[in-house]
């Protein structure tokens, strides 16, 4: 296995070294990725831990580089979303031919795979700084948003300060950086190592930097981003709150802080009329919703009754497959508004109308089952994520403190709004675009049959593995929450509470769903040449001839009625008008740069006034300053 794992990181760096040639560098990057993703399924079949890696840094400080049962998980979910990326990104190259989209690429995976087998916080911020360096990297080509750039970076290094001083925190509480001394760690390190994990989660109100950025960067940087990228905090979280000592406080802040943002996300997701914005902010949403069933996993976790126990266990299921439902379907969501956005060259959702009969059934199929499964449509993954984390919050009852039923309760409600309206954002996604009716505009004709493999391949997963969820569910490590119910044998039911509250059985809903779509396949086969066409609804309006009913008035009608969360207001001129709404909480992440840039100012007109004696006076106190905290660190 180890010879498998270090092959498959030099496969990586070939790919990077090999930048100058595109195809052949994400070829490189395929072959590797497969090679971490056949490590990751022998592993579930064979969980025992296994050492790949160990080298003494210091007495005290051993890098050790390991796989177990959940590293495994999540290697398989991140190299079956890295496999899809590289094979689409061979025919993507077309379009972006700039050699630091591979070699950022390759060289971001590689931190990946170190953050996802790292068993010491030394070797997972290599891991973490090594993916956030060359994904800005990748940010970085000739036509692309320089500061907007600059943006991402900082929140990623904010991120990387925030692990920092977790970690240092940990290691002047217990003298070790590695995992199996955490439990020994303090709520200061727990709270600084969680925000680390969900800065990069986008997490409101840290997911600032995106707006105005998704829009500019290549169509597989931006899958990479908000798929792969994210799921490490996703992991992070996973692997290290069970370990330190837990705090109830921190834990229902976890998880109102994941309702809302899931709320927040939501909402802004069906404001925009962005392609790319949309599914940015469906990012925010679905992370929020992952981060809300971890921090009631850790809550649950601290009570030793049975059914808390089986609630928590049930939880921390549902936060890992929310996780798989996001990778996938984001990452199939971005290759197809991207196969479509650049076959058209547009930018927003009303100009990308008729993907279906202008540039393919496959991409716009991508389009139609990504976003299905965002909106919790059977039989869909994303259905039964969403359905295990809302029965989830809603046995809150179960705890034995009023407080915590409450605010768990709580975040149920705006988990289960945020459901509903990031719905309706992707319906307007499906039908302006996928099924939108064809507006004329040519496509270019592009090669795309690896795109198309790549796209196929993920719907055909996101289809099949919500029909085979009770199997993931056993590979995943929790057998115990299936039984048999009503004529359906073990394990095809999904049983979320002990005694039983609710239950599901995704196989069972998806075979009957393939059996009663046959009859409407059938009618409109036969009928398709007799399909009557109607004009769209405008508040009793009739369009004019040239008029169409569009994506900004599809939301018009919520951007009214909540306007005091959009802070909605009407742009008006002589000849045009238009509804606009503003991200409130992305204010103090603009300000912030302002502020710096007049603090920045006023120090160097201090500092730099041309007299020697300042000069002389600054030097001698940073000497001082370095020289103390070098004694204090010795």
């Amino acid at each position: 296995m180890a010879l498998i794992f270090f092959l498959s990181l030099s496969l990586f760096i070939g790919g990077a070294v090999s930048s100058s040639k595109i195809k052949l560098s994400y070829g490189f990057g395929f072959a590797g990725s497969i090679g971490i993703f056949l490590i990751g399924c022998y592993t579930l079949v064979h969980p025992q831990p296994k050492i790949l890696w160990a080298y003494p840094l210091l007495h005290n400080l051993v890098l050790t580089l390991s796989i177990d049962h959940l590293s495994a998980i999540f290697l398989v979910i991140a190299a079956i979303s890295w496999m899809a990326l590289a094979l689409y990104s061979i025919d993507y190259s077309n379009f972006y031919a700039q050699k630091t989209l591979p070699l950022g690429f390759n060289i971001s995976l590689v931190g990946m795979v170190l953050i996802l087998t790292a068993q010491d916080g030394f070797t997972l911020m290599i891991g973490w700084e090594v993916m956030t360096i060359f994904a800005f990297l990748m940010m970085m080509g000739r036509d692309h948003p320089f500061e907007k750039a600059y943006r991402f970076l900082a929140f990623g290094e904010i991120s990387t300060v925030f692990l920092l001083v977790g970690f240092s925190a940990l290691y002047f509480t217990t003298g070790s950086l590695s995992f199996e001394s955490m439990n020994k760690g303090s709520l200061f390190a727990l709270v600084m190592i969680s925000l680390g994990f969900i800065v990069k989660m986008d997490i409101v109100p840290f997911h600032g930097w995106m707006r105005g950025i998704y829009g500019e960067i290549p169509d597989n940087t931006a899958a990479l981003l908000s798929a792969p990228v994210t799921l490490m905090g996703v992991y992070g979280l996973e692997r290290i709150i069970p370990l330190l000592p837990n705090n109830e406080t921190w834990d229902i802040i976890l998880i109102l802080l994941g309702a809302f943002s899931a709320f927040w996300g939501s909402l802004h997701a069906a404001a925009t009329n962005k392609l790319k914005l949309l599914p940015a902010y469906s990012t925010v949403e679905n992370n929020g919703i992952i981060l809300a069933a971890i921090g009631f996993y850790a809550l649950a976790g601290n009570f030793l009754s049975g059914n808390l126990h089986y609630l928590a266990l049930f939880a921390q299921a549902a936060s890992i497959v929310m996780a798989i439902s996001h990778t996938f379907s984001k990452t199939l969501l971005f290759m197809s508004i991207g196969h479509a956005k650049e076959a058209y060259n547009v930018h927003t959702i009303d100009e990308a109308r008729g993907v279906w009969s202008g540039v393919g059934r496959i991409p716009a199929f991508g389009i139609v089952i990504s976003a299905l499964s965002f909106s919790a449509f059977p039989p869909l993954i994303g259905y039964a994520g969403e359905w295990m984390v809302l029965e989830t919050l809603f046995q809150s009852y179960r705890f034995p403190s009023t407080s915590l039923a409450f605010f768990s309760a709580l975040a149920g409600v705006f988990i289960a709004l945020a459901i509903g309206i990031i719905g309706f954002a992707m319906v307007k996604l499906i039908g302006y675009t996928a099924l939108g009716y064809d507006h004329g505009r040519k496509s270019l004709k592009i090669p795309s049959r690896l795109m198309h493999i790549a796209e196929l391949s993920l719907e055909l997963i996101l289809v099949l593995g919500g029909i085979a969820l009770p199997f993931i569910i056993i590979l995943l490590g929790f057998p115990h929450l299936l039984i048999g119910l009503l004529g359906i044998p073990a394990p095809l039911v999904l049983a979320s509470g002990q005694p039983v509250f609710g239950v599901i059985s995704p196989t069972f809903i998806g075979l009957i769903m393939l059996v009663l779509l046959i009859i409407p396949v059938i009618l409109f086969v036969k009928t398709k040449k007799k399909v009557r066409k109607v004009n769209s609804w405008n508040g009793g309006v009739k369009l004019e001839e040239k008029e169409y009913f569009s994506a900004a008035a599809y939301s018009q009608i919520l951007e009214h009625v909540l306007r005091g969360f959009y802070k909605t207001r009407e742009i008006k001129d002589k000849t045009y008008r238009r509804i606009k709404v503003e991200d409130v909480l992305i204010r103090p992440m603009t300000a912030l740069p302002r502020l710096v840039k007049k603090i920045g100012e006023r120090v160097a007109s201090v500092l730099m006034n041309g007299k020697i004696s300042t000069y002389v006076t600054y030097i001698l106190i940073l000497f001082i300053t370095v020289f103390i905290i070098g004694m204090i660190v010795m």
